[in-house]
């Protein structure tokens, strides 16, 4: 008796072969026109605060799905040194994004480019800035971790800087050289002092507070147990947290909200959130010694309220480009709102006859501006 062999027993390993081969042909086929596709968008670049990745991820993956020919680059950092990419490394972006506004003025408006075509205009980095976003400072934690104290906390038995400054607790803070959440860490630590022994009991000369994160803090040169562990900006302690490195984490609500910690809120008189508490908040100044770097150093900084800055570099690469996502965004406060941060609607220019004037209709005049 014979037996015939199939069709598929016979050819199958040439027909498996041959479909892999088309399979495989056709997927780099399409990697190949991708990569094409992706060489022939122009690049926005954008450098930006470590607190605005997400919300920037967010506008990035809306604004390319409506214009497909545009990529955009974006880059985090801490705020300043976000702006010493530009003035100080010479790389160039076209959209600029600060936790604090008055940097923009201070290291970019108030600085001229050297490299200006034409030196004896004395050209500075930017010409403008728009308030955009607001923020506050929180203590954020990670429930999972059950941090040490945190039920005390929680039933106000003690205050959070009673516990913050034990050694058996760890937090994190942020570099106040290369970002503003650092040196805005340490004016609420200033603005604890002057809250709950001046406001409260009336004592203005005291430094209980403001000292006790400094003992544990390595700019003492402090090493023991519990030792404040320090990163070049505030997003960077992320990681940390979750790891149980760190049991407490000074930073903004809005990251906070975006990641799922936990936070204890302060009171208005140390959260940095009113703007009508900024005659109080001045009385706080701070040094922006780094921790980090060793010798680095940026002028002292005011406390005031927190809100974020926006601008376009007199260098930009692509400057109308910039300013179409600048308009972008500004169209869009819905999309900050519900990532945990409110935007201006309208929001606020440094000098409404400087910006662009397709951004003007977003924006007023800012009734108190730096310059």
């Amino acid at each position: 008796m014979s037996i015939t062999e199939s069709f598929w027993s016979r050819y199958k390993v040439k027909i498996i072969s041959g479909l892999i081969i088309i399979i495989l042909s056709i997927s780099i086929i399409y990697t190949i026109i991708w990569m094409v596709n992706q060489n022939n968008k122009t690049v926005i670049h954008i450098f930006h605060a470590g607190s605005l990745y997400v919300p920037i991820e967010e506008f990035q993956r809306e604004y390319e799905a409506l214009y497909p020919n545009y990529q955009i680059d974006n880059e985090a950092f801490g705020s300043a040194t976000a702006i010493r990419q530009i003035t100080e490394l010479g790389r160039k972006c076209s959209v600029l994004g600060t936790a604090d506004y008055s940097l923009i003025y201070t290291m970019m408006m108030n600085e001229s480019d050297p490299n200006c075509i034409d030196a004896t205009t004395g050209k500075t980095w930017a010409d403008w800035y728009i308030i955009f976003a607001v923020n506050e400072i929180a203590l954020a934690y990670d429930e999972k971790n059950n941090p040490p104290y945190l039920n005390l906390l929680k039933n106000g038995s003690k205050l959070w800087w009673q516990v913050l400054n034990r050694t058996d607790v760890v937090f994190g803070r942020s570099d106040p050289y290369q970002d503003p959440c650092g040196y805005r860490t340490l004016m609420v630590w200033g603005l604890a002092d002057d809250y709950y022994f001046g406001v409260l009991h009336g004592n203005w000369t005291s430094n209980q507070i403001n000292q006790s994160m400094y003992n544990k803090d390595p700019i003492s040169g402090y090493t023991g147990p519990g030792a404040t562990i320090v990163k070049a900006k505030e997003t960077d302690l992320l990681s940390c947290l979750e790891a149980g490195e760190i049991d407490y984490l000074f930073i903004y609500t809005s990251v906070a909200k975006q990641h799922g910690l936990n936070y204890i809120k302060f009171d208005d008189h140390l959260n940095l959130a009113n703007r009508s508490l900024n005659d109080f908040y001045s009385n706080v100044t701070v040094l922006r010694k780094s921790p980090l770097i060793p010798g680095a150093s940026a002028t002292p900084k005011t406390a005031k309220a927190i809100q974020y800055g926006i601008t376009i570099p007199n260098n930009a690469p692509h400057p109308n480009l910039g300013i179409d996502f600048i308009k972008f965004m500004l169209q869009r406060p819905g999309i900050m709102l519900s990532l945990g941060q409110p935007a201006y609607y309208p929001a606020y220019a440094s000098n409404i006859t400087k910006i662009p004037e397709v951004l003007r209709s977003y924006c007023v005049q800012d009734p108190n501006p730096i310059i």
